[in-house]
């Protein structure tokens, strides 16, 4: 692979292998009479031409042009049988497709080649983890509007830090947090500014997994971290921008953010750490909505009371489907700037605009646009009972596992 020639699509990849097909991605081509019917398990026969002919798999880089493989005439068995049929040899291949037996076990397979050989001990690196900075970290962004695609420019004055919850019960949506397919849990761990030269300087907790979304001056995210970062205790590190393209090189100059102490993260609203919707949003609803959207003829049929409603309550089940959310059947690999959230949400357009007269507050846009810009969640845990406090409208400690 040669990023210098692209970052997505063929077009940085150079075929080694072009003899063999890749396993769950290429199929050659099936005969006419073939019509697999949806729904039905494949034969064997099929399953042939799903997993067909020989296979690499492991490979290690010697130079440019030679490298070790792990290769079988046998084709590759597709789950839930596993690889017990091929036999793997080790093998020094080339980059013309050329390859010569190094070793092969006929008892068993012969997977993972790695070069050994003798040498001098390596000097011990000392650690350089600022003890200081106890069960904390730091990091630095250097520059928020380096970032693949393009966001607006002068348009990012924070970041939201959100902590992404671990799962802690087995299973996809069990229990769900909210309406997304397989939604981890998030709390919002607060903001930290981003100086108007576009960076960001700032103390966060070590061993949690940290995401961040850089905010514009209402509090809504502008773009959006859907893979996630940790933080080592004493660990200072550094970033280039939000989603910077991969063949970027960071920058010379000192930022602004770099030339001051770390910022400490300023809480975010109540209700947002543990997330529940209940206490972040229903009273905004209540004060600012209720006159109109509730009892047995709600305008527009919009129901926004706080009762409970299924897995949810009223107001959310009517609202959350409003917002644009990231799932795991909508996901893309690049998260594009306003698709998601508040910035994205005919909902909030509709708010801010003045629906019916209604004027939001600074706080309430901040409420709104917090709950929205974390995937509309409506619980901050994974647990049975925690959950069914939550939908009381109950506080609850957190999320037992952090």
């Amino acid at each position: 692979m040669d990023p210098a020639r692209g970052v997505d699509g063929s077009a940085p990849i150079t075929r080694l292998t072009p003899g063999v097909p890749f396993p769950e991605s290429e199929t050659p081509v099936a005969p006419s009479w073939y019509a697999p019917t949806e729904g039905v398990e494949p034969r064997e026969s099929d399953q042939n031409r799903r997993w067909p002919g020989h296979c690499y798999r492991s490979p290690y880089p010697l130079s440019e042009r030679l490298f070790l493989a792990a290769y079988s005439f046998d084709r590759l068995i597709g789950e839930p049988k596993g690889n017990a049929a091929a036999m793997f040899g080790i093998y020094l291949c080339d980059a013309d497709g050329n390859k010569e037996l190094l070793y092969r076990d006929p008892a068993i397979s012969s997977l993972w080649p790695i070069p050994l050989r003798a040498r001098r001990r390596p000097p011990v690196v000392p650690s350089n983890l600022d003890a200081r900075l106890g069960q904390e970290g730091v990091f630095v962004l250097q520059y928020v509007y380096a970032s693949l695609p393009r966001g607006p420019r002068g348009t990012v004055k924070a970041l939201r830090i959100v902590q992404v919850l671990p799962k802690s019960t087995p299973g996809k949506d069990l229990p769900p947090v909210g309406i997304p397919s397989g939604a981890p849990g998030k709390q919002v761990l607060g903001t930290v500014p981003v100086e108007p030269d576009g960076s960001a300087h700032f103390s966060a907790p070590a061993r949690k997994e940290l995401a961040f979304q850089a905010l514009d001056e209402r509090g809504m995210a502008v773009q959006v971290m859907r893979s996630g970062t940790y933080l080592q205790p004493g660990e200072r590190t550094t970033c280039v921008g939000c989603h910077e393209p991969r063949v970027t090189a960071p920058r010379k100059t000192l930022s602004i953010a770099q030339r001051r102490p770390p910022s400490r993260i300023v809480p975010g609203p109540d209700g947002s750490k543990p997330l529940s919707y209940p206490i972040l949003v229903q009273g905004v609803l209540d004060k600012r909505c209720g006159g109109c959207h509730t009892g047995p003829t709600p305008a527009g049929g919009v129901l926004l009371s706080g009762k409970p409603d299924g897995h949810y309550t009223a107001s959310y089940n009517a609202l959350a489907p409003r917002v644009p959310f990231s799932d795991m059947g909508n996901g893309e690999p690049l998260s594009k700037p306003d698709r998601y959230g508040a910035r994205g949400s005919p909902l909030m357009k509709k708010l801010l605009d003045g629906h019916q007269g209604v004027r939001l507050s600074k706080g309430d846009i901040e409420r709104l646009a917090t709950w929205m810009d974390v995937s509309v969640l409506f619980y901050g845990t994974f647990d049975p009972a925690d959950q069914a406090r939550q939908q009381a409208g109950l506080r609850i400690k957190g999320p037992k596992i952090e």
